[in-house]
């Protein structure tokens, strides 16, 4: 575990007794709170979406991942589904069972209820603890009255198949959650390739969608479209874990995004060593997920050295503080002046309490 301090605030810091965390009502904290743009402070998102539920998803993806601490977004096509079994295990692991209709069809003179509803309900039927929150589009394709349906039935986002641009990978307040870019994985995408999204969003700040279809090996054949074998994908898997990035479900990442459009901080009180706030949104959501606030030490206001020194509760309840890590070189380094905790938006008062321990 690598510390980042300079010797200059090393010195500093070793001269100030470590009982001097007194934070007054004169010195209070709102300004060294802050909401970073994505989960645990990261510098971008990825989410890895894989359509269609072929072979190799279940047996090649879903335990590479895993090895990875890793979770991912499966779009699938129900009624082609025999065994839900895998996909079961898959959701119980934390990854995304996502619509991607019953028969894959083009959107056009289509019933969306016989295909669109009913993959949702077939989804939650067979994974009970899951709710489907986005779409794919098969083929890609949009239509005003698909985009509509979906909207008005409760959706989240819907997945496209368009290739970002360059300034799709800086973070921006108004992207289109209804036709999200993604970059299609293909046979012939070299490791060079992939990386290249990789810097890409992690300089922008932004949001990354892969798009997989088929993952095979010599005794896994999964050749329905674009297949992309094992030895690759792992490869690809391995790069990724040297960015700067949260790796997460579709949803998730949209639904932080949402939810981080819309969030603010309001303090309630202050006191010598507590102060009470609140994590608000301008807009109730349904299901909201946690997300991550900052505090970051300041020698001339509320100073603390370790994380322990910050007791975090919201609603009574204890939530874990930890420092902000960075990769480089591949290397973990733990920011020394940078701490974060995970709050529920509109989910009562959160308490920070300065405490003389570490």
């Amino acid at each position: 575990m690598n510390i980042r301090k300079s010797a200059l605030e090393i010195a500093t810091t070793i001269s100030l007794a470590i009982s001097m965390l007194a934070c007054n009502s004169n010195n209070s904290i709102e300004q060294q709170l802050s909401i970073p743009q994505w989960k645990d402070a990261q510098k971008g998102a990825v989410a890895l979406t894989f359509d269609d539920w072929t072979p190799g998803h279940p047996s090649i993806v879903v335990p590479e991942l895993q090895n990875r601490k890793m979770v991912a977004t499966f779009n699938v096509i129900t009624g082609n589904v025999g065994d839900w079994e895998p996909l079961r295990q898959a959701a119980a692991l934390g990854h995304e069972v996502a619509n991607h209709s019953v028969t894959h069809p083009h959107p056009y003179g289509i019933s969306f209820n016989d295909e669109i509803e009913a993959a949702k309900r077939k989804i939650e039927a067979e994974i009970p603890q899951q709710k489907v929150f986005t779409y794919a589009y098969p083929y890609g394709e949009v239509t005003d009255s698909l985009r509509r349906y979906l909207v008005e039935n409760g959706y989240c986002a819907a997945r496209g198949v368009k290739t970002p641009e360059t300034d799709d990978f800086v973070y921006s307040d108004s992207i289109d959650y209804f036709d999200t870019k993604a970059y299609s994985v293909m046979t012939e995408t070299t490791l060079n390739d992939f990386a290249a999204q990789l810097t890409k969003v992690e300089q922008g700040g932004g949001m990354l969608t892969y798009l997989y279809h088929s993952v095979y090996s010599d005794s896994v054949k999964d050749f329905s479209y674009a297949w992309v074998k094992d030895t690759m994908f792992r490869q690809q898997l391995d790069t990724l874990m040297h960015y700067n990035l949260w790796v997460d479900t579709y949803a998730n990442i949209i639904r932080y995004h949402r939810q981080h459009k819309a969030a603010k901080l309001e303090t309630v009180k202050s006191t010598s060593n507590t102060d009470v706030f609140r994590l608000t949104t301008d807009q109730p959501f349904e299901n909201p997920i946690p997300m991550t606030i900052m505090f970051t030490s300041d020698l001339n206001k509320c100073h603390i050295e370790h994380e322990s020194q910050l007791k975090v509760t919201q609603n009574e309840k204890r939530l874990p503080v930890k420092r902000v890590s960075i990769k480089e070189n591949g290397e973990q380094i733990f920011l020394y002046d940078q701490f974060i905790f995970d709050a529920i938006p509109n989910a009562g008062d959160i308490v920070v309490e300065f405490v003389n321990s570490k």
